[in-house]
């Protein structure tokens, strides 16, 4: 596993790297370059030179003496800084400025018409025999002198030098500060994650970040504590109010499994009692986990559109009811429509609803209506005990009863409008609700127009 101090270090080291190839690059380049000039100007000089040197055998026969024409051919040559031309004759050197410190050793180098090299930047030279007739011969040397050069090249190796330290020493403070400003969130939510716990996960993530990738990862990781937190919160929430809710309906069947043992042997009648008692708590035990489990759900994501006729729904939603309230009257008014949505979450919707109407309904009619206009609207509307203002608030709280004396008599777990509101939330549809004590309520639906 890598470190990302290292890999950062590296990667710093090889810009570095590349850094100074640029400036050996550059130096490279202005070292051919004074190179190449002084062998220019040699050559240049060189070539002056062979023309002058061509009139030496003319110039004698008319009367030139050979310092004369020594002495012409250096007024004549081309001045150029640093670049000294002499005549070496019977031991004698003719020129005028020269580096003498140079000549000794050049003398003993090789004699060639070809650009040679006296030191490392020092001296470039052409050190030549001429021969201009039987009688007289002389050497010529043209030498370059590259002081100014070489002072100038090791400068910029100093200025190349000093840049790299400063360089490298502004690259490692620059990647230690740039890994330190990064590695204080980093930090903060390993701390975090480290102290994660049921109390820890609402808190909020404060940290001082400059940059805008990890201020997406840490509103990513906030937005993940939520969503864990909100799923604990409906786990222990499920389990508090399932142990809550469970207790009384175990403790009767408990109740009754003790009548059995005790007097269901001689007395039928009271074990058949027992018995219906017992099949009807257990299947009061089977509707509430099941809506336990629906509102347990942190969201519903699976949602399946489908087109579907709604008054087919709700006819068989009344016929399925009328199984298990079989002398209510429910009425349905309105024509045939089409809705696109999920078919069973407005089934649950809708059996949640009219369940409520038929028990809070004191047995009197139940009017469905279906009103097709811009938007589809569902009305149910009974005429039964209704609901006052102040418990009108509470109605989509779980476990709330408006009644609850009357709660296991009608067998109401206080979760149906809890349901409501998370389907409504879930589809977008619209929900009203107007009650009034010893009138009746009337619950309206606005399904959203697709």
């Amino acid at each position: 596993m890598k470190k990302i101090s290292k890999e950062l270090r590296k990667s710093y080291i090889i810009l570095i790297f590349l850094f100074l190839l640029s400036y050996f690059g550059i130096i490279l380049f202005f070292a051919y370059y004074v190179n190449n000039v002084t062998y220019a100007d040699l050559k240049t000089t060189n070539g002056f030179m062979k023309y002058e040197l061509g009139e030496f055998d003319h110039k004698l026969k008319i009367g030139k003496s050979v310092e004369e024409l020594f002495q012409g051919a250096l007024d004549e040559c081309p001045k150029i800084d640093g670049l000294s031309a002499l005549f070496i004759y019977n031991n004698k050197i003719y020129g005028e400025e020269y580096p003498k410190d140079a000549i000794e050793k050049i003398e003993k180098g090789f004699k060639s018409e070809e650009v040679q090299k006296l030191g490392f930047y020092r001296y470039q030279f052409i050190y030549r025999e001429i021969k201009v007739n039987d009688d007289i011969s002389f050497d010529l040397i043209l030498v370059k002198n590259m002081k100014e050069d070489r002072h100038m090249l090791q400068g910029i190796l100093r200025i190349v030098a000093i840049l790299a330290v400063f360089t490298l020493l502004i690259t490692i403070y620059i990647s230690k500060a740039f890994y330190q400003k990064f590695m204080n969130p980093l930090k903060t939510l390993q701390d975090i994650t480290n102290n994660l716990n049921l109390n820890t996960l609402n808190n909020e993530i404060k940290t001082s970040n400059q940059f805008i990738e990890f201020s997406n990862i840490i509103t990513a990781y906030e937005n993940m504590l939520k969503r864990l937190k909100t799923q604990t919160d409906a786990q222990i929430d499920f389990v508090n109010n399932a142990s809550h809710e469970l207790k009384t309906p175990i403790f009767i069947i408990n109740g009754y499994i003790n009548l059995i043992k005790r007097w269901g042997h001689e007395n039928q009648e009271i074990t058949q009692e027992a018995i219906d008692s017992i099949e009807e708590e257990t299947k009061n035990m089977s509707t509430l986990v099941s809506k336990l489990l629906f509102l347990a759900k942190d969201n519903i994501s699976d949602i399946e559109h489908r087109e579907f006729d709604l008054k087919a729904l709700i006819e068989n939603i009344i016929s399925d009811l009328k199984i298990v309230y079989p002398y209510e009257k429910i009425n349905l008014f309105g024509e045939e429509v089409s809705i696109i949505s999920d078919y069973n979450l407005i089934k649950q919707l809708l059996v949640n609803l009219i369940e409520n109407s038929i028990k809070y309904g004191r047995k009197n009619d139940i009017d469905i209506k279906i009103i097709k206009g811009q938007n589809i609207v569902i009305e149910i509307k009974d005429k039964g005990e209704g609901i006052s203002k102040e418990n009108l608030e509470h109605i989509y709280d779980k476990f709330f009863r408006v009644d609850k004396a009357r709660s296991r008599e009608i067998n109401s777990h206080g979760l149906g409008l809890s349901i409501v509101r998370k389907i409504t939330d879930a589809l977008n549809i619209d929900i009203n609700i107007e009650s009034e004590l010893n009138v009746g309520t009337t619950v309206t639906l606005t399904l959203p127009k697709l």
